[in-house]
């Protein structure tokens, strides 16, 4: 997986000096508590290096953040989440949802100077589907019609992917696909230049060019990340000359760099949530709210003892303290989890009333499930990554357990092994975490719970419910909204019966930002500290 001031700096600044001042030096100034002058640079945290910075290979957070402001797409998500043109001028939909026409704004120029052409945007989405590329997300096309085909070998071109003329593009389906307009929202879908794409195929990831508010300027692995300003963007011109993102794998490192002045903004460790709940300055700096970021756990519904056993993962939905979790080990940072699609779309199940905390039922759930205090259930293993946050909660569901008779093992590995075991199957109960790719119920009840996504692609528990399965793909060709929401309330009332899922929390987007730090817009799908949502060239630095 998709926001800057001093005339005196510019001069400095066009000519590569960063900032008159040291990067590490403070830039708040809050010591003396004397207004200070700020340099037109926002050094801005990520929690990893990005893995490729090529639209047609993104698939994680971190580095669509970064291309998130180097690419632009036809449409984007505004920070209310609603849809709104970006390349294109206006588009249209057909009544029977088959044709999407896009009117391109002219006058448009990549980064390299070359025009922004109807050519470009075909290019573009044609090399998504291209096999040569083995793009992951070739399959956000599957419903164009020919890209499956083209993507198979089978034929030369894609048929769906029409110039109507020099600026103007039309995508033709294959049947109505309701959430097409919000997949086209996606960085994947970034609009790059054929000339330096082919100029170095397998390195235009380490050196994008594209048409956004920010131009690539260099790349230190592990390191750093600078983007300049690019002056002569189509839309509302950045504020921030030089934007740098740092690599700081440490959350705590990041805490620390942030309170030194060194980072406009950044995400709350939970271990540092005291701290900063005991400092009113700090209290006063945060920023965010509840996202489409799910945080809990999935049981593997292909391999006993879950498997056909629905009372067993009730049993164990119903034994979790999760206000204890949210407030002793989140401090209050977080919201419970009662829904499989959260809030913030046109559809969300309010007053579902989740797993409530019920130690008893708990245990009459597990004698129904065959294992009365946890008698014949032998040991589980519980796989998470290696985060610590992550292990204090699991040993908080270990206790929780523990308690009703099931004896649970924490196994813990880096994020790769981690992915590595729960793909392949091998995992029986596994940390579960999605941040929405686009805020719509298909982006859950069908990416992560329909038979059709088993493993990688997103149903990660590999639980199969025929009716549930009907009701989410009759949603996806629905285009009367009331509709849709009426068939995923019945996918989802049959997914909160069945439990796949061990129902933890949202994570919030709770972000310290500099009190200097202006225009930073966050929204529900916004992982904090990546940010991948924000428009940063609205964001500026005040005096």
């Amino acid at each position: 997986m998709r926001p800057r001031l001093l005339l005196v700096l510019c001069a400095v600044m066009l000519a590569g000096c960063p900032s008159p001042q040291k990067e590490g030096a403070p830039a708040g100034g809050t010591t003396s508590g004397e207004k200070k002058a700020r340099p037109s640079l926002y050094r801005f945290p990520l929690p990893s290096d990005p893995l490729s910075l090529d639209p047609v290979h993104i698939t994680d957070t971190v580095s669509s953040a970064v291309a998130r402001q180097i690419f632009n797409t036809l449409v984007k998500f505004d920070t209310e989440l609603n849809i709104v043109n970006d390349l294109a001028e206006w588009h249209a939909i057909s009544d029977d949802g088959l044709e999407y026409k896009f009117k391109l704004r002219e006058g448009v120029r990549f980064h390299n100077g070359d025009p922004v052409t109807a050519q470009d945007v075909y290019y573009s989405y044609k090399r998504l589907v291209d096999p040569a590329n083995l793009s992951e997300r070739a399959f956000w096309l599957d419903y164009v019609v020919g890209a499956q085909e083209f993507n198979r070998g089978e034929a030369d071109d894609v048929e769906g992917l029409q110039i109507v003329d020099e600026y103007t593009f039309k995508f033709v389906l294959k049947e109505p696909f309701s959430p097409f307009l919000s997949v086209l929202c996606l960085t994947n879908f970034g609009v790059v230049p054929r000339s330096d794409v082919e100029r170095d195929p397998d390195g235009f990831g380490e050196h994008p060019v594209g048409t956004g508010p920010f131009v690539f300027d260099s790349w230190q692995r592990d390191d750093r990340i600078t983007l300049k300003a690019n002056r002569d963007y189509f839309a509302t011109a950045p504020k921030v000359q030089t934007l740098i993102y740092r690599v700081l794998g440490d959350e705590k490192t990041r805490f620390e760099e942030f309170k030194a002045g060194q980072l406009e903004h950044c995400d709350i460790p939970p271990s540092q949530i005291r701290e900063v709940n005991n400092s009113d300055h700090l209290k006063s700096l945060i920023q965010g709210e509840p996202a489409m970021d799910m945080y809990c756990y999935g049981f593997n519904c292909d391999k006993p003892p879950f498997k056909d056993n629905t009372a067993l993962r009730l049993a164990f939905n119903h034994a979790v303290d999760k206000e204890n979790i949210i407030n002793n080990i989140w401090g209050g940072l977080v919201t419970k989890q009662g829904t499989y699609v959260p809030a913030g779309m046109f559809y969300f199940r309010e007053g579902s009333p989740g797993y409530p905390y019920d130690v008893e039922k708990a245990k009459d759930l597990l004698e129904m499930a065959g294992y009365p205090g946890g008698e014949g259930l032998s040991e589980i293993v519980l796989n998470i990554d290696d985060q610590p946050t992550n292990r204090q909660v699991a040993l908080a569901v270990q206790d929780d357990l523990r308690q009703i008779g099931v004896s649970v093992r924490i196994e813990t590995t880096d994020w790769g092994a981690f992915l590595e075991k729960v793909y392949d199957g091998q995992a029986l109960f596994h940390q579960n975490t999605w941040l929405g790719d686009y805020p719509d119920p298909d982006n859950w009840l069908y990416v992560l719970l329909h038979s059709s996504q088993w493993g990688a692609l997103g149903n990660i528990t590999r639980w199969e419910n025929s009716e549930f399965d009907h009701f989410v793909t009759e949603a996806q060709t629905e285009l009367d909204g009331e509709r849709r929401a009426e068939l995923y309330r019945k996918a989802e009332e049959i997914a909160h019966r069945e439990a796949p899922w061990l129902l933890l929390l949202w994570k919030n987007s709770s972000t310290l930002v500099q009190p200097y730090v202006k225009g930073l817009k966050i929204s529900k799908m916004d992982r904090t500290p990546q940010l991948g949502n924000i428009p940063m060239e609205e964001v500026y630095l005040e005096d």
